[in-house]
């Protein structure tokens, strides 16, 4: 009988051996919460950049549409050519806008404002792309010379 206990004693011991502890699995737990956060904070930042890349195509999507629909031709004044009231005809939801104003230095510089925006604009919803736009001899009475004073 003492040999029958003591085989069993032994195959208990063996048993007990193969499986695994709570360390174990709590360890394994642990390694493979912290290989999910990453994986799921990859995934968001993917969607991320793909929803602003999305934007910024469809906002230069706008604008480019804007330009064909409101031609940059400056005939006389910049600033009686080239501004354009806010235009939401382009895109559903979008809106186009050009503004003009003179430089500071009044030197035939103008910077011309094109902004484009989604549904209500702010933060983050709008676009703006800015040229400069060299006219000596218009807007501000400049005399044929530019404005120089040298005119006989």
């Amino acid at each position: 009988m003492s040999r029958a206990v003591r085989l069993s004693a032994a195959a208990r011991r063996r048993r007990g051996r193969a499986g695994t502890t709570l360390l174990e699995m709590l360890l394994a737990v642990f390694i493979l919460g912290v290989c999910l956060v990453g994986f799921l904070q990859g995934i968001s930042t993917g969607l991320a950049a793909y929803r602003l890349s999305r934007f910024v195509l469809q906002a230069a999507n706008v604008y480019a549409r804007g330009e064909e629909a409101h031609p940059f031709w400056v005939a006389d004044d910049p600033e009686e050519d080239l501004p354009v009231t806010p235009d939401s005809a382009l895109l559903k939801g979008w809106n186009y806008e050009r503004t003009v104003e003179e430089d500071e230095d009044e030197d035939g510089l103008y910077v011309v404002r094109a902004r484009v925006w989604q549904g209500r604009g702010g933060p983050g919803n709008e676009r703006e792309y800015v040229r400069l736009v060299y006219a000596p001899n218009a807007g501000s009475g400049a005399d044929a010379d530019g404005g120089r004073g040298n005119a006989p």
